[in-house]
């Protein structure tokens, strides 16, 4: 805008110099031009630039090394077209805390994209800034109405640990009955009791004995399941991490154990742990877990001890020839 402005101031000085020293019809009406082609394309130019609305589409996730990106058009609709509109891309890390600004510049119809780098797991937040639409000389602007955008995760992929935790000590103590009924392998038989369900009768047995007898499912009554990790380290050591947490943590879902993820805050260096039964919940750490911004000296959790623990392992990340440890 401000090179424009001088070509134009240039040409006016240009125009005025020349009906100075010319006073023919000509020199007169190039002046007039001069001095009226800025309000003239402002007028040209409002109502394209009124109209402008940026349409952002952007990718809430993707798989690491997987592409995502961030694409921009103009959704407005005039019969004039598109000026020159510009804004300011500011991309935050919030592992890091590194932030990045492009300014871009668009025009006509067309759109533009923005890739987001995917090359590690993290978790991208985008915002616009610094809107501005153009008249056709690019003389004059408005601002322009910028969306709110907001942030794409880098998730892992899960990864078998080279190294499996010891699984022969996974195993149930006792059972107990299963809270809500439902499917299990295990059960046990007992007679009928007001508010048990119908799909619940053995009927074989029933006709055997003479009377109702059904089949109560049952749990294994296990103790706390611990999964630990260091939220520390460099981008590869965290990628390892996360890929080996999804793995594990997701090996338990798949056989229904609640089970506690364990880590400690690099802000305020105190324990922090959730609960973990799903798959949803499992994605949700994740996307948390890559909110969290890291920090220099953050202590390991891998000296402390859970004594209520049952079953433990401490993700170590698997990088070149390291190895894994399992308690």
């Amino acid at each position: 805008m401000v090179l424009n402005r001088v070509l134009y101031a240039v040409a006016l000085v240009g125009a005025l110099v020349f009906h100075t020293y010319y006073t023919g019809w000509f020199s007169w009406y190039l002046l007039v031009l001069a001095v009226c082609l800025p309000v003239f394309s402002l007028i040209c130019s409002l109502p394209a630039m009124r109209r402008l609305r940026l349409q952002p589409q952007m990718d809430t996730c993707c798989v690491r090394g997987s592409k995502a990106q961030l694409v921009f058009q103009n959704a407005g609709r005039s019969f004039m077209p598109t000026p020159v509109y510009r804004f300011v891309i500011t991309r935050t890390d919030e592992l890091t805390g590194e932030q990045t600004r492009l300014r871009l510049q668009l025009a006509a119809r067309g759109s533009c994209v923005v890739q987001v780098p995917s090359a590690h797991c993290g978790s991208y937040h985008y915002a616009l800034s610094k809107g501005r639409v153009y008249d056709y000389l690019g003389l004059f602007a408005l601002p322009l109405r910028l969306p709110t955008l907001g942030a794409c995760a880098v998730l892992p992929e899960a990864k078998q640990p080279v190294q499996l935790p010891n699984l022969s000590q996974f195993q149930s103590r006792s059972y107990r009955p299963k809270y809500g009924g439902g499917f299990s392998e295990m059960h046990e038989l007992r007679e009928y009791q007001p508010g048990d369900q119908m799909r619940d009768v053995h009927w074989k047995l029933s006709a055997k004995t003479e009377a109702l007898i059904v089949r109560e499912p049952l749990e294994p009554n296990r103790g706390q399941v611990v999964i630990s990790l260091d939220w520390a380290g460099s981008r590869a050591e965290l990628d390892s991490t996360l890929d080996i947490l999804l793995w594990l943590s997701g090996w338990l879902i798949g056989r229904e154990v609640r089970h506690e993820v364990c880590w400690i805050d690099p802000a305020s260096f105190e324990p922090q742990s959730r609960t973990i039964a799903t798959s949803d919940e499992l994605n949700e750490l994740v996307k948390t877990l890559l909110r969290t911004r890291l920090r220099e000296a953050t202590p390991s959790i891998a000296g402390r001890s859970f004594p209520r623990a049952d079953w433990r392992y401490h993700i170590h990340p698997e990088l070149n020839t390291q190895e894994v440890a399992a308690t």
